[in-house]
C-alpha cells in the first residue's frame, strides 16, 4: 500500500490524482484550501487588487494571470495559517482538535514544500465550468449550514463547494 507523502499513513484513497495523501490530510488540505481560495478571490474585489488584475490580463493571457494571482500569496499564506493553527493547537484541550491541529500543520509545512500543488489544486477553478468567467470577476458566495458555497454570479454555476466548520 503506498503511503501518504504528507503524514506517512497508508494512503486509503487517490483525491488527488498524482499525489499520495491519504484522507485525513486531504480532508485538513481542502479546508486550508477553501480559505486561500476565498482570501485570494475577494482580494480581487479590493480597488487596488482589481486595477493589479486588469494590468495582470493587459500584459499576459487570462490563464497566466489566474495562476499568478492563485500563486503571489500562497506562502504567506501558509505561515500565516501555520501560526493560527499554532495558536489554536496550544489553547484546545480537546484530543481530537489538537490531532486536527496536529495534522495541519503537517499539510501547512507539505504545501510551502510543494508549492506547485497550489496550481494543481485550483486548475479547474480559474474559471466557471459553464460560462467560461473568471472566478475573480465574477462569483457570489452562500453559506448553507456548514458548507460554503461558491457559484458564478454570470450563470450561477456552483464553482466548488467547501466544509466550513468555524473552528479557527
Amino acid at each position: 500500500m503506498e503511503k501518504c507523502v504528507i503524514c506517512g499513513e497508508d494512503q486509503d484513497f487517490k483525491q488527488y490524482e498524482g499525489y499520495n495523501i491519504c484522507t485525513s490530510c486531504a480532508d485538513i488540505m481542502e479546508d486550508v484550501m477553501s480559505e486561500y481560495f476565498m482570501k485570494t478571490v475577494s482580494d480581487a474585489t479590493k480597488p487596488k487588487a482589481h486595477e493589479g488584475y486588469l494590468h495582470y490580463l493587459d500584459s499576459t493571457s487570462r490563464y497566466v494571470s489566474d495562476y499568478k494571482k492563485i500563486l503571489s500569496k500562497s506562502h504567506k499564506y501558509t505561515v500565516d495559517a501555520s501560526e493560527r493553527a499554532d495558536d489554536a493547537l496550544h489553547e484546545t484541550k480537546t484530543p481530537s482538535k489538537q490531532r486536527y491541529f496536529e495534522r495541519m500543520h503537517e499539510v501547512l509545512d507539505w504545501l510551502e514544500k510543494t508549492p506547485q500543488f497550489y496550481h494543481y489544486y485550483f486548475k479547474e477553478y480559474y474559471t466557471c465550468p459553464s460560462c467560461d468567467s473568471s472566478i475573480f470577476d465574477m462569483y457570489e458566495t452562500e453559506e448553507v449550514g456548514e458548507w460554503l458555497v461558491i457559484t458564478c454570479s454570470n450563470c450561477g454555476e456552483m464553482v466548488k463547494k467547501y466544509y466550513s466548520p468555524k473552528m479557527i
